[in-house]
């Protein structure tokens, strides 16, 4: 069986693949966070705070040719420029200058939850398509070093500082200790038979926000993982993590007025991090109230349950 590749290899017919490998991270949830001090060495830099991954993620298939080295990268089926999936290309970069051969690696995201709204979609797609390449290449490191090179990525591209290890443990967390997976520390928090319903209304660009308000997330978030540490409430943690999102002026905006249907029906909520998204967990019995509550603002509204495995290969 013989197939082309893409417009860059289209004079050059191959082979099946060497390897076809499939992996799977949840989408993750910050509530509130401190960062780190700016660490030289990529691994020790990150943030502590406080969140949860859910079911709904991204599903990465990694196809690798023997072929000259290139790469093509699909998200839902659409062909992605490079610049515009930087975490990703990121991650292949690093796979292919450690081959041992020229690979041609044809990368298949898979989104069943939106991309750009606070829902740890960069992390998720680093951590995922690390997963799978490692595989595919037989590159033989453990899962720890591969959800590393993930953490890279995210630092590298300024996507995110703590999403790649709270998906690389999953459920509803605490990230306690600054740094990447095996260097970082988190604390897993009992959370049974609850529900996350999400609607996310607009994007907000995490590398932008990330950038102008360090000193004041930082306060402010420490003060509150401390407060969580002693209660492990998840009432505790929306709390805060509204009280987090207003002061950084994200509770504004086409945000309001679901926040404010919520707290009328009874239900503490929050906005992802970052993302204009509102968010809450309630008890799986109060579900349809919440979304029912949440109908008419436009976006798009789910629920799902807390992913309590963490990133996968499949």
């Amino acid at each position: 069986m013989l197939l082309f590749i893409n417009e860059q290899m289209a004079s050059a017919v191959v082979s099946v693949p060497l390897a076809v490998t499939k992996a799977f991270s949840p989408g993750h949830v910050t509530g509130f966070f401190e960062t780190s001090k700016d660490e030289r060495n990529p691994l020790y830099r990150g943030s502590r705070g406080a969140g949860f991954s859910i079911d709904r993620g991204i599903t990465t298939t990694v196809s690798i040719y023997e072929a000259e080295t290139g790469s093509e990268i699909r998200i839902n089926g659409q062909t992605i420029k490079p610049q515009k999936a930087e975490v990703s290309q990121w991650v292949i970069d690093y796979y292919l200058s450690k081959a041992d051969r020229p690979y041609f690696v044809r990368i298949d995201h898979e989104a069943d939850m939106p991309i750009g709204f606070g829902l740890g979609s960069s992390g998720a797609a680093a951590l995922s398509l690390s997963y799978a390449l490692n595989e595919a290449m037989g590159s033989k490191l453990s899962i720890t070093e591969a959800a590393q090179i993930a953490h890279k990525a995210d630092i590298a591209c300024k996507t995110g500082l703590g999403t790649v290890i709270a998906e690389y443990a999953g459920g509803f967390e605490m990230r306690t200790g600054i740094g990447a997976p095996g260097i970082g520390t988190v604390e897993r928090m009992a959370l049974a038979d609850h529900k996350a319903v999400i609607l996310c209304l607009a994007p907000i660009s995490t590398k932008s926000f990330l950038a102008k308000r360090k000193d004041e997330i930082n306060d402010l978030g420490g003060r509150m993982l401390r407060r969580l540490a002693e209660s492990k409430r998840v009432e505790d943690f929306l709390a805060m993590s509204h009280q987090f999102a207003e002061t950084l002026g994200l509770t504004e905006g086409r945000c309001r007025p679901a926040i404010e249907a919520l707290r009328l029906s009874g239900f503490d909520c929050s906005v992802a991090l970052f993302g204009e998204t509102v968010f809450t967990i309630v008890p799986k019995e109060k579900e349809k109230v919440v979304l029912k509550a949440l109908e008419g603002f436009g976006g798009m509204l789910f629920s799902c349950n807390i992913d309590g495995r963490g990133a996968r290969l499949l």
